[in-house]
């Protein structure tokens, strides 16, 4: 008698799964030339915006913590996926066609990231001025009933005040530079000059390189750092931004937790992950 093979109810989800995942049409966005942005499902070109791939994890960024994204950026084509984030934050003239189907996406992603992140005891924003970030925020507050929302805590260092770090002798800006030190620090007053209010703004730093070697842009506001002792000490911190380029801010701000508190773990959690290749061969353990 010919003996039945018998699989296991996890290797039947797993292949339940895996079929799901082969056979499900790719999802990602189209940019026109009058710089609208349309999600779609011909393929998957420049962000991937699928449910079923996506929130997505790596551990390239900060080692050994967890960095979530909402949508996974990939390379290839127009400014690497930018088009959608600058979309989203109104930016350089992109535009959003569906903006409701994509605000749908977003909150969708954040459930699910929310629904295997049960744990969260609060949620900390990295300051910025747009509004993308404080929708994020928004929308975390609304799907979670079980985390603490604290948006005050970390504030953007003024102008001179990065002004005052790169100047000292053992600072980052002045190793890397060196004897350019002073063409370099004519580029970054330039640079500065465009935040009129005087509130530092590491992305308005055009120059890649000189971003990197700028790290101290964030700090704790010191009127709430005792009221949010007993909310981040012995507990599960969640780290939120709308994206990626270098890191380094969410680095500065991981340091930063890390240093003057004492919590049970840290995850990271962006709507736009960084930069992979078109196989997305660099992408770590989706859900």
């Amino acid at each position: 008698m010919k003996k039945k093979n018998v699989i296991s109810e996890q290797e039947l989800i797993s292949l339940i799964k895996n079929a799901i995942l082969e056979n499900i049409e790719k999802e990602g966005i189209d940019v026109n030339p009058q710089r609208q942005v349309t999600l779609t499902d011909k393929h998957e070109n420049l962000v991937n915006t699928s449910l079923v791939n996506n929130p997505t994890c790596t551990k390239d960024v900060i080692p050994s913590i967890e960095v979530w994204s909402l949508f996974q950026r990939k390379s290839g084509g127009m400014s690497d996926g930018n088009p959608m984030l600058y979309a989203l934050k109104k930016e350089k003239g992109y535009t959003l066609t569906n903006p409701k189907i994509v605000y749908k996406r977003i909150e969708d992603l954040c459930e699910q990231f929310i629904q295997n992140h049960p744990n969260m005891s609060a949620t900390l924003a990295i300051p910025s001025t747009n509004q993308l970030n404080k929708y994020l925020l928004n929308t975390f507050k609304k799907k979670s009933q079980n985390t603490m929302i604290i948006d005050n805590l970390l504030v953007k260092l003024s102008v001179q005040e990065v002004d005052d770090y790169i100047f000292k002798e053992d600072s980052m800006f002045r190793k890397q530079y060196g004897a350019q030190y002073e063409q370099a620090y004519e580029m970054f007053v330039n640079y500065c000059s465009k935040m009129k209010d005087g509130i530092f703004r590491i992305h308005l730093i055009e120059d890649m390189k000189m971003r990197k070697v700028i790290d101290h842009t964030i700090k704790i506001a010191d009127q709430f750092y005792g009221k949010y002792l007993s909310a981040i000490n012995g507990k599960d911190i969640l780290i939120m931004d709308d994206s990626i380029t270098t890191g380094q801010s969410l680095r500065e701000v991981y340091q930063i937790i890390a240093d003057c508190y004492e919590p049970k773990s840290i995850t990271i959690l962006t709507l736009m992950s960084p930069l992979y290749t078109e196989d997305g061969e660099h992408l770590k353990n989706k859900y």
